[in-house]
């Protein structure tokens, strides 16, 4: 007998189950897989910030609304003995559409909005097989229900829900160490034909299917036979439901891009720290999902209230306490672990919060099909909310507080409404839970408060898709200065005095190594010198008549502030030759050397961190080799890498030795009189010779300045330790390889 043949019935052969099984396993695998390798991709292209996951992930929100809206449009609308033919249509064209992996053609130029520019590239490489592949879940589930409607699809969720945390987890911890980004991808494409393959043969037995047909959106966690399964509701949704399920469903999307937006800020943007919160998100659904025993309000609200308490703590007391800051107590709460684990926290707490009130507000089966399209059309509202209307509405990250601040009210109204409004359930609760939640609205206030307070009279802010970029007025007499900020780190700092005006600063004082790099300058000749990273573009301090400095940088607004408005004027009144290209710096050297355009650099300057996050585009073998181009014979490449939570310097090292260049580890220990801040650089040239004229010149540098011979000092890695660090490519990086306490400059 045929596995299709029954009258009433269907057998619930092997072969039939596995082919269902396998469709929605690796349809929900590929969905989870392809995210982290598109972004990887395209991430160089357009400045390597946390801008750019955020408008992948409202990307994939929308293309998951999308998929789930051809669901219910075509188990609703069309015939079941025309539905394989739709889809195979639509699998047809997916699989024919533009590789998944887009061409540097879409690479970021100067005029362009990056968010519209890759909404637009992820349209056109990503979209079709995406909205397939989302679509997969709803419809295997009716087409099984169909095929077998003596059993019920709710293990093919579970199955859905493995299929997508295997991805998230494969790819950083096995993929992404292994493979390069064009392998991955070839892999990819090939599972995507296996995966419609089986979605349409799945298709196919459903067709043949002479089982009595039942209700296509069937409700799998209402099914009798699964104990422990909670009903839902059984009257029909009104609007305020359907705003309550957008409502929630978006929160958790913001909340997800909030708290990426934070860890790749300050750590860096890379799959690793996109795929941790997507993760914990789809974790906190999965397990919500399950049952209503699964979340639990008291527990629930416990944890965001307690995680809200330590941030408020570290806020108002921690950071800015002197002593806390002299003992290292202020430093112990910005570790990189503890920063990963209390941003995790808090967003499990929230979104289970989220997504158990809106499994709580489930409708029966008869509108399921509405409440998941509901969630993913949430979902993709918030999703385009962060990525795309954020950055214009806002001058600061303030969606995040924002998100956290409604959500936690969001969740508390529900789960009031829920037990007879909010007036019945404040008169019914115990007095020791209405202090709990007083303490708790309260420092939601004040997180609500920080999120939305406009900013002090003395800053000025803004924020484009490369981030938030704030200059810091400091008035105080002979030392006033002005501080340009990005994230969370000093970009620059100027004196305002006429005395102090000119004076190089921070990173690049008087004292630093690289002032004794500078002193190395042949003086026959101007000197032509190159920056990735313009910041307040303090290095033309050190400029005299007849030298050359080319800046290139990524964001706009640095270069409003340090050229074209007035607020610093390193550039403004420097004799040297100034000149600034706004774009991508990597991608500048490399089309200035395919056209021929003189480069020749005496010293080219790496600089463009955003905050603490790696700019991992600039850390590759394929990146070093376009910088030791653009060098001149005698040319030395300066590499900044003080970071609070990264060791660089070996990396760099091994880098440098893969295109042929000799190293020279500096670190500068802190100068107060001589207007220099703590920082470590790495020096690279053609020749060993070359840097070792670099500590001699320090010395007699810092003699003049009066300074301890142990303000800089000068390394070298060994030769055989530096065959053990993983080379990065543009195929392959591996954050981990570097993530470890890095040996702070003495201070």
């Amino acid at each position: 007998m045929s596995d299709s043949a029954a009258p009433q019935t269907t057998r619930f052969r092997p072969f039939g189950r596995l082919v269902f099984i396998v469709a929605i396993f690796l349809s929900a695998f590929l969905i989870f897989l392809v995210q982290p390798l598109v972004g990887k991709r395209i991430l160089p292209w357009f400045g390597g910030t946390p801008g750019v996951w955020a408008v992948c992930l409202a990307f994939y929100q929308t293309a998951l609304f999308a998929g789930y809206a051809y669901a219910h449009l075509l188990i609703r609308f069309v015939k079941p003995r025309f539905q394989l033919g739709v889809h195979a249509t639509l699998a047809a064209a997916a699989i024919f559409a533009p590789p998944v992996l887009p061409s540097l053609d879409w690479s970021l130029s100067d005029s362009e909005n990056p968010a519209w520019r890759i909404l637009a590239m992820m349209t056109s490489h990503v979209a079709l097989p995406f909205i397939a592949l989302a679509s997969t879940g709803p419809l295997i589930q009716a087409w099984f229900a169909r095929r077998y409607p003596e059993r019920s699809p709710y293990p093919l969720y579970a199955v859905s829900n493995l299929g997508s945390m295997l991805a998230l987890l494969a790819y950083p911890f096995w993929l992404e160490p292994r493979l390069g980004l064009a392998e991955t991808a070839a892999y990819w494409t090939g599972g995507f034909a296996v995966a419609m393959a089986a979605v349409l043969l799945a298709a196919e037995l459903a067709r043949r299917s002479n089982a009595h047909i039942r209700a296509a959106a069937r409700d799998p966690m209402s099914d009798p036979r699964h104990p422990g399964i909670d009903d839902p509701q059984e009257k029909s949704p009104g609007a305020g439901e359907v705003a309550l399920w957008l409502a929630l469903a978006g929160l958790a999307v913001v909340m997800l891009n909030g708290v990426t937006n934070r860890l790749c800020l300050d750590v860096a943007s890379v799959p690793f720290l996109w795929i941790l919160p997507l993760a914990t998100y789809l974790a906190t659904l999965i397990l919500c999902f399950s049952s209503e025993r699964a979340y639990r309000r008291g527990f629930h609200f416990g944890l965001v209230f307690v995680l809200l308490g330590i941030g408020v703590f570290h806020g108002l007391f921690v950071s800015q306490t002197p002593r806390a800051t002299e003992s290292g107590l202020a430093e112990s709460f910005t570790s990189l672990p503890l920063v990963i684990a209390y941003y995790t926290a808090l967003l499990f707490g929230v979104c289970s919060i989220l997504h158990g009130e809106l499994y709580r507000l489930r409708p029966s089966a008869d509108s399921l099909t509405a409440f998941y399209l509901c969630m993913s059309g949430g979902g993709a509202i918030g999703g385009l909310f962060v990525g795309v209307a954020a950055p214009a509405l806002f001058d600061g990250y303030t969606e995040f507080g924002l998100g956290l601040t409604l959500s936690v009210l969001l969740g508390l109204y529900t789960a009031a409404r829920a037990r007879g409004g909010v007036r019945s359930a404040w008169e019914h609760s115990p007095a020791a839970l209405r202090g709990a939640i007083s303490l708790g609205l309260l420092m939601l206030a004040h997180e609500g408060w920080q999120a939305m307070r406009p900013a002090p009279p003395e800053v000025s802010q803004e924020r484009n898709f490369f981030g938030v970029v704030r200059v810091v007025n400091s008035n105080d007499g002979e030392a006033s200065s002005r501080m340009l900020m990005h994230g969370s780190t000093l970009h620059g700092v100027q004196f305002t005095a006429p005395r102090g005006r000119g004076l190089p600063t921070s990173y690049y004082g008087r004292a630093s190594s690289l002032s004794s790099l500078i002193k190395t300058l042949p003086q026959e000749r101007g000197a032509r010198i190159g920056a990735v990273g313009l910041g307040t573009g303090t290095i033309a301090a050190y400029a005299k008549p007849g030298d050359s400095f080319r800046f290139y940088e990524t964001d706009p607004a640095v270069v409003r502030v340090a050229r074209d408005d007035g607020t610093f004027s390193f550039l403004a009144d420097s004799p040297a030759e100034i000149e600034v290209r706004l774009g991508e710096g990597r991608l500048l050297l490399a089309g200035e050397q395919a056209r021929g355009d003189r480069q020749d650099f005496d010293i080219l300057v790496i600089d463009a961190f955003s905050s603490d996050a790696i700019p991992v585009h600039l850390m590759t073998r394929e990146a070093f080799g376009i910088y030791a181009a653009a060098l001149n014979p005698d040319g030395v490449l300066a590499v900044h890498v003080s970071n609070r939570y990264f060791d660089l310097m070996p990396l760099v090292a091994r880098l440098g030795r893969e295109v042929g260049l000799e190293h020279l580890h500096a670190e500068t220990r802190i100068a107060p009189r001589r207007q220099t801040k703590p920082s470590r650089w790495i020096y690279l040239a053609r020749e060993r010779e070359r840097l070792d004229r670099i500590p001699p010149a320090a010395r007699s540098l810092l003699g003049r300045l009066r300074l301890a011979p142990t303000t800089q000092r000068f390394w070298r890695e060994d030769a055989s330790s530096l065959e053990a660090v993983p080379l990065w490519t543009d195929d392959y990086s591996d954050l981990w390889s570097v993530m470890k306490a890095p040996r702070q400059p003495s201070e």
